[in-house]
């Protein structure tokens, strides 16, 4: 099979995994993944070293630091769910907007999230802020690169996307090692797929193209 169709099949493979076993993946497979986040692309403009803007760090599950990070995310959370929940009480109207996010807080504030309550591992990758401020274009990359690449290993992912409102929480920081106010957070989770779900349905790209 050429390059360009065994990629075409990984693209249109990959979706979010939502339950994981507890089978622990092989410590080479997990390499792989993150030297592919290792090699996404990286905000070059702003004169830092790729060594510097960019850091990883991988939570096994079962693990003081796992069971730290939990903790801290599940407070803020619950920190998030009561702002947004005094929010619509007090402004009805936004209801619509933030009515469904608000519930789903609500759901995760009683017993975290059930992904990285499950998965085998979990990763944070830290992109340093710097100018222009493409730290969080970068760090998208390197979760695509992750994504794909654990697709191949036949791995499930899910996006963990409140490990983005950590970026602010001072013991967070302090758990990674990391200044305040320096890097944005984005984190994952990765592991076997409890279930094998359906492959994506066929997208047409007529429907989303406008050739100009």
């Amino acid at each position: 099979m050429e390059k360009s169709e065994v990629l075409r099949q990984i693209i249109r493979e990959r979706k979010s995994t939502r339950s994981f076993s507890s089978e622990i993946p092989p410590p080479e497979m997990l390499d792989r993944i993150i030297e592919s986040c290792i090699y996404a692309p990286y905000g070059g403009a702003t004169g830092i070293h790729l060594e510097e803007i960019r850091k990883i760090f991988v939570f096994t599950q079962g693990t003081e630091s796992m069971t730290e990070a939990k903790e801290l995310m599940l407070a803020q959370i619950r920190r998030n769910a009561r702002k947004l929940g005094r929010l619509v009480k007090l402004l009805p109207f936004t209801k619509k907007k933030f009515g469904a996010f608000v519930n789903r807080l609500n759901g995760m504030s009683k017993n975290g999230i059930p992904s990285l309550n499950e998965s085998p591992h979990f990763i944070v990758v830290a992109e340093k802020k710097g100018f222009p401020p493409v730290e969080k274009q970068s760090v998208a990359h390197a979760m695509e690169n992750m994504w794909l690449t654990a697709t191949a290993e036949g791995l499930g992912f899910q996006l963990i996307s409140a490990t983005g409102n950590m970026s602010d929480n001072l013991n967070f920081l302090k758990l990674l090692g990391l200044e305040e106010d320096k890097y944005h957070l984005e984190g994952c989770v990765i592991g076997y797929p409890k279930k094998v779900t359906e492959k994506n349905r066929s997208l047409d790209s007529n429907k989303f193209t406008k050739w100009m």
